[in-house]
């Protein structure tokens, strides 16, 4: 069995190997790449094995296993936020704790309308792993508008709805994550031009018209449409920020500006330092001003005067 004629996707072959991890984390048993690719579905059970049936432990079949399951790894990070280590010296793999906690659960539907699972009801809609006729891993419930948009992506029907009490008309083009949030992204022909909207402020959402209505514009980029951070696409020149946050305030600090914690957590301190790239002044300054005196710049000084002026701009105008 091969990958290609496995009749597993990719997404269905990562949503198996979490569910596997999540398995091996509770019943304390050692996941490695040679159980890995032994059983959980999606991978060539066949492929770099001996007649023992035990994975070889080098070559080129060996190596293409370790770099699928690699690859693997780093899409359950970066696209539904699942993080697994890897510990060097008895080469396991290790779901980090904890175990789809609520983002994680929400980021997991974006691939909800791909998975059949066999001896779960209701189907679509759904993600899991079917265990067996009696029980099955990891059902979470999908919003019906999540089912409703990726049908249209795929039947390339545009779609109506109201958004802040205006009617909008849009091809959608793709569904995203940014934060906490799910969008749509998708060409607008009235505007001529890409608008994006969160999915739970549009309202009454129907397809309109024939299906193979449109294609995706080849520039297109999915991953660029859904990064909404100022700071990633801001034209002003870099600054490397070093921000001291109250204890209180560090997650969600972190969570507004993709920020890495630099102080100690461990200690007993009341503020933690944190640092993040700004390229984006404006934008930077008002989310700083947004924590209210709980987060203070600590360089660079440009940062600081950029904040400090525009302070002093404010009470001089009143």
């Amino acid at each position: 069995m091969t990958e290609e004629n496995s009749g597993v996707s990719p997404t269905e072959r990562i949503l198996n190997l979490a569910a596997y991890l999540k398995k091996c984390k509770e019943e304390n048993i050692a996941a490695t790449l040679d159980s890995i690719t032994l059983d959980v579905e999606g991978y060539d059970h066949e492929k770099g094995r001996t007649g023992s049936s035990d994975l070889a432990s080098e070559g080129p079949e060996w190596e293409s296993l370790r770099r699928l399951v690699r690859r693997d790894l780093e899409d359950l990070d970066k696209g539904f936020g699942i993080e697994v280590t890897f510990n060097e010296r008895d080469r396991h793999y290790r779901l980090a704790p904890p175990f789809f906690n609520s983002n994680e659960r929400t980021a997991l539907i974006s691939a909800a309308t791909v998975i059949n699972i066999e001896g779960i009801e209701g189907g679509a809609g759904q993600i899991g792993t079917g265990v067996n006729d009696a029980e099955a891993e990891i059902v979470i419930q999908v919003h019906p508008l999540v089912a409703i948009l990726r049908d249209a992506i795929c039947d390339g029907q545009a779609i109506e709805f109201m958004f802040e009490g205006t009617k909008r008309f849009i091809q959608p083009w793709a569904l995203g994550k940014w934060r906490k949030w799910w969008y749509l992204a998708g060409w607008d022909p009235d505007k001529e031009a890409i608008r994006r909207y969160r999915l739970d402020r549009m309202e009454n959402v129907k397809g309109v018209g024939s299906t193979d209505a449109f294609l995706v514009a080849d520039w297109f980029d999915a991953e660029k449409a859904f990064n909404l951070d100022p700071n990633a696409w801001g034209r002003d020149p870099l600054l490397e920020a070093r921000v001291d946050v109250d204890r209180d305030y560090v997650a969600a600090f972190v969570e507004e500006f993709g920020a890495e914690i630099i102080g100690d957590v461990s200690t007993d301190d009341d503020t933690i330092e944190a640092a993040f790239k700004v390229r984006n002044y404006d934008s930077t300054r008002v989310r700083l001003l947004a924590f209210r005196g709980h987060a203070r710049v600590i360089s660079p000084p440009q940062l600081r005067d950029l904040i400090r002026d525009h302070l002093t701009a404010i009470a001089g105008a009143k």
